[in-house]
């Protein structure tokens, strides 16, 4: 008997110690919205795409499309598609490189036009809160300011050659100032502007009329950039790597986050990176279909997507960049399915919002 009792408090240690060690096991139901398990924390507020996308929209059976369909007077999001940015006051801008143009939707004029350019190939996008619209030109390898009119108010930096590219890779040069291989991100902070170079693995800091200031370097390829409105850390995701890399607002590396692979809560293909008003960390994964929000630990809170490409409301086609404005309106680029998906996210800047709500706001569906 005593050696039963021996054996079964060794056996209950071991299922214990089990049970602490175990990685957690994410329920698939639990994050997935619409599921109504999921108590969603984000609502659909817009839908931007041409009407034949949603066979039946005249249906009283489709009240909810036909809501969030709106009014826009639409053309196609241009499926070649790959950056979104928005000045958060009624435009939003997306990046289009093999189409040579950038796309603005208009919720004041409630129209999508074009910006057609003969030789700019418009790879990366970001704008001012007062409409500066700053992009990287892949085909020159620059940075530049542009108005809605083409005029070129600034341009820096150019484009490495191949053969010279290969010669600085032979003597392990790659910080070279106003140098670009591969633009893939330029974002608008406070009065600066972030270049990253995922092949040169570099983030240059501008100023917003095109003065070098700084490069933070031996960014391992960083994707896409945001910045922590917390604490101003620099957030560099990086698609090759399947991480997140972070640096303080001197460009000191401080950490990194998350890890590679095909798990709901890992990073699979991560293309676009923005934060929330609370901090939450928003990844958009083009091979899940759907965007991951996260805490700074990096402790995976939420999956919106359906693990596989859709058309259906709350699901994606893989998606290629997200990108938030100050009132937690979150512009998701689901190129493939040539539309721009638009959630709220119910936080508290949404409540107070909703007690000062205001007219003035063409997008705002509360």
């Amino acid at each position: 008997m005593k050696l039963f009792r021996i054996f079964l408090t060794i056996l209950i240690g071991i299922f214990i110690f089990g049970c602490s060690t175990k990685q957690p096991v994410f329920k698939i139901d639990q994050y997935v919205w619409p599921k109504e398990s999921a108590n969603p924390k984000f609502k659909a507020v817009r839908v931007i795409a041409n009407s034949e996308e949603f066979p039946g929209k005249a249906s009283s059976k489709n009240r909810l499309l036909q809501e969030l369909v709106g009014d826009i007077n639409v053309k196609w999001v241009d499926y070649r598609a790959i950056r979104i940015a928005t000045d958060g006051r009624g435009k939003v801008y997306i990046a289009a490189p093999i189409a040579f143009k950038i796309q603005i939707i208009d919720f004041i004029q409630k129209e999508i036009r074009d910006i057609r350019f003969g030789s700019i190939m418009p790879c990366a996008i970001d704008v001012t809160k007062d409409g500066r619209i700053f992009i990287g030109n892949r085909s020159g390898g620059n940075v530049m300011e542009i108005t809605e009119d083409k005029k070129v108010l600034w341009s820096y930096g150019r484009k490495v050659n191949d053969k010279d590219f290969e010669k600085l890779k032979a003597e392990k040069k790659f910080d070279v100032d106003g140098l670009y291989k591969d633009i893939s991100d330029v974002l608008v902070y406070k009065n600066k502007l972030y270049v990253a170079d995922q092949i040169f693995g570099r983030i240059d800091i501008l100023t917003l009329d095109g003065k070098f200031i700084k490069s933070i370097k031996k960014v391992p390829a960083p994707t896409a950039i945001a910045i922590d409105p917390q604490t101003e850390d620099i957030y560099a995701v990086s698609k090759f790597i399947g991480k997140v890399f972070i640096y303080d607002k001197d460009g000191n590396f401080k950490g990194e986050l998350l890890e590679p692979g095909d798990n709901i809560w890992a990073l699979n293909f991560p293309n676009g990176i923005d934060f929330d008003s609370e901090g939450h960390i928003y990844i958009v994964d083009i091979a899940s279909n759907g965007f991951k929000v996260y805490d700074k630990k990096g402790t995976f809170l939420y999956y919106m997507g359906a693990q596989k490409p859709s058309v259906y409301l709350g699901g994606f086609n893989n998606p290629k960049d997200l990108v938030i404005d100050d009132k937690d309106r979150i512009y998701v680029l689901d190129a493939p399915n040539k539309r721009v998906v638009i959630f709220q996210y119910l936080g508290e800047l949404y409540k107070k919002g909703r007690r000062n709500m205001t007219v003035d706001e063409p997008m705002l569906r509360w």
